[in-house]
């Protein structure tokens, strides 16, 4: 386990991993929201694997794009906004939610004693996301099929509730980090998250989350 953040920057011809190492990947992030801390075994905390834990943001694209679709078709539908523009402001916002946070804790990390724990933090947190954006699919896929309803909201808030209880116990797992720093963690990676599409709402004159 390294005892930084890796220096220098990302390797990569093969920065995508293979299909098994996602599936390893995604074991391990499991794991560790199940509170088995040997999930670290299966995730990747060498230098390479810090950078390459960033690809998750490929990996998650499938889902995360089928969520930007089920938003312009359910609860956007009729408004007439260009795809184009449309497709970029989710993009941003989303991209902006996942890194953000990421970047918020390595600047804090020597104040809050997280040095040491930033690379399975940031690896931990980047495959966590992936799996739980995978895991909560079939949300989206019900939004498509049937609209919203009564049911569908109040789903819609369980899964909220959650992934970030999910998350909480992924980064206290992962980091060896006592409950309450984890909670204040998540905390400031929701509210970044919503002010984050607040200001690309903004930023394009359109509501997007």
């Amino acid at each position: 386990m390294k005892p930084s953040l890796p220096a220098g920057s990302p390797p990569s011809p093969d920065f995508l991993p293979s299909l098994p190492e996602i599936g390893r990947y995604f074991t391990g992030a499991w794991r560790l929201m199940a509170g088995d801390r040997r999930g670290l075994d299966r995730l990747d905390l060498s230098a390479d694997g810090f950078w390459r834990s960033f690809s998750a943001l490929v990996v998650a694209l499938p889902p995360t794009a089928l969520s930007w679709l089920e938003f312009e078709r359910i609860e956007r539908a009729g408004a007439p906004v260009t795809p184009v523009v449309a497709l970029a402001a989710h993009a941003l916002a989303d991209l902006t939610a996942w890194l953000l946070p990421l970047l918020l804790v390595g600047v804090a990390a020597r104040h809050i004693g997280f040095s040491k724990r930033m690379v399975p933090f940031v690896v931990a947190v980047n495959w966590g996301g992936a799996l739980l954006t995978w895991a909560f699919s079939p949300f989206f896929v019900l939004l498509l099929l049937g609209g919203q309803s009564d049911l569908t909201q109040i789903l819609g808030l369980l899964i909220a509730v959650a992934s970030i209880v999910l998350t909480v116990r992924l980064i206290a797992v992962a980091t060896g980090s006592d409950y309450p720093l984890s909670i204040a963690i998540v905390t400031m990676m929701v509210f970044v998250s919503l002010l984050s599409f607040a200001a690309v709402s903004d930023l394009f004159g359109l509501t997007i989350g």
